[in-house]
């Protein structure tokens, strides 16, 4: 029997980070359109905001905001500076900035009065668009945020893919990739380290308010291209991993200690030598078992670079930034207009929205019931056992939904780029 949900609710805005090719924004350009939403494109790397506007904008009329983010913005901005960046940099320097266009966005929907905002990775799917909506209604009193099951192939780290390859059990946390929050009810931020979102959802999932609605299909690519994809995620895994294994345990974050991270490293490094002890009995060709052993190495390796103090005096210095984000934000008004917004932001909007008004918030859907996701107008599933790259119809019969095939590369470990 199919369970449907009734809801009366509105999606103010989609926020994409993004620095791949324009092409990757019409998935969320997609849903922005069948939304009646701001889509908001915060562009760097090979997404130029240009482009962003010239693509797309005919589609949005008024509803889309394209910037670009400069090298080393943060550098010249303040608000965006944080103690824990120094010290991640020191020891694990990143070469991402999703952190920073992620508190980006939080600011700019805080200021603009959005109360339902969508985090949306380019190279995600959400194949039945009345998910966002569901994840929107799940947003409340008890839930102060909403992720959704991300199926296909999941985002984990090098090491994390490595260990459910070689037969390990692996477990997928709610992630920024697909996540809905209400910026004026949350005082967290994005910290510059791997695992950001683990550490901006940290209060909620130790108070059990993450929400889960909704499906979201993750496109492919290869953990195992490089290592040093490896090094640069370790401090963040060590540190991630650690904090919510420490949360399970009913502890607080207080406890985390010198001592405490000791532990942490050495039980980790256990972990990792034991999924290389399995690397040999993966059915993949010897070039596929040398590239997962490398990846792993790097990863031993790059313990090198931290220390237990490293760790221990990470989080003190995010716990005090926590607390200077959460004074910086409150005094924000609600009510700013997008053009003064950006101004005091120091960036420079592209496309034909009316800086001088507010933003033109998400038309109120009421649906009286609406039907179980991946299901058809009668109630029956959709989904079946078909891969996600075949997802292709939503309740409303749109047309298919087909992910763009990735750059070819070396694919003898059976994932492509």
């Amino acid at each position: 029997m199919p369970v449907s949900t009734p809801t009366v609710t509105q999606v103010d805005m989609i926020a994409v980070p993004t620095s791949r090719p324009v092409s990757y924004l019409s998935e969320a350009a997609r849903l922005a359109e069948r939304l009646g939403c701001v889509l908001l494109v915060l562009a760097s790397g090979r997404c130029h905001a240009r482009q962003v506007i010239d693509v797309y904008e005919g589609r949005l009329g008024g509803r889309l905001i394209a910037v670009d983010v400069p090298p080393g913005y943060t550098k010249s901005q303040e608000m965006f500076q944080f103690e824990a960046d120094a010290i991640a940099a020191g020891v694990s320097p990143r070469v991402s900035d999703v952190s920073v266009k992620r508190n980006l966005a939080l600011v700019i929907a805080r200021a603009t009065g959005v109360r339902r905002l969508f985090f949306l990775d380019d190279d995600l799917v959400v194949p039945d668009w009345v998910d966002v909506l569901r994840a929107a209604s799940t947003v409340g009193k008890r839930h102060r945020a909403a992720g959704m099951r991300v199926v296909g192939f999941l985002d984990n780290s090098v090491v994390c893919h490595a260990n459910r390859l070689t037969g390990g059990q692996q477990d997928t946390f709610v992630g920024a990739g697909a996540l809905m929050v209400n910026p004026q009810h949350f005082t967290a931020f994005f910290p510059d380290v791997y695992n950001e979102d683990w550490f901006y959802l940290l209060d909620c999932a130790a108070d059990r308010a993450i929400g889960m609605s909704g499906i979201a299909a993750q496109r492919e690519f290869d953990p195992f291209r490089t290592p040093e994809r490896a090094r640069r995620e370790e401090f963040g895994d060590v540190l991630a991993e650690s904090l919510f294994s420490l949360l399970e345990s009913g502890s607080p974050v207080s406890d985390a200690d010198v001592a405490f991270w000791r532990t942490a490293i050495d039980r980790r490094r256990r972990f990792i030598d034991e999924v290389g002890i399995r690397v040999a009995s993966v059915q993949v060709p010897p070039a596929g078992q040398r590239r997962i052993a490398a990846a792993l190495e790097a990863a031993k390796k790059a313990q090198r670079d931290f220390t237990p103090a490293d760790c221990a005096g990470y989080v003190r210095a995010w716990v005090r930034d926590r607390l200077r984000w959460a004074d910086r934000i409150n005094g924000l008004t609600c009510s700013r207009k997008l053009g003064s917004v950006l101004g005091m932001l120091e960036l420079e909007p592209y496309g034909s929205m009316d800086l001088g008004e507010g933003l033109p918030t998400g038309r109120r859907v009421h649906e009286r019931m609406l039907a179980d996701p991946l299901a058809d107008q009668h109630g029956r599933p959709l989904f079946g056992r078909n891969t996600p790259a075949m997802l292709g119809a939503t309740v409303r019969r749109e047309p298919p939904i087909v992910l763009p095939a990735a750059p070819s590369t070396d694919s003898s470990i059976g994932v492509s780029a």
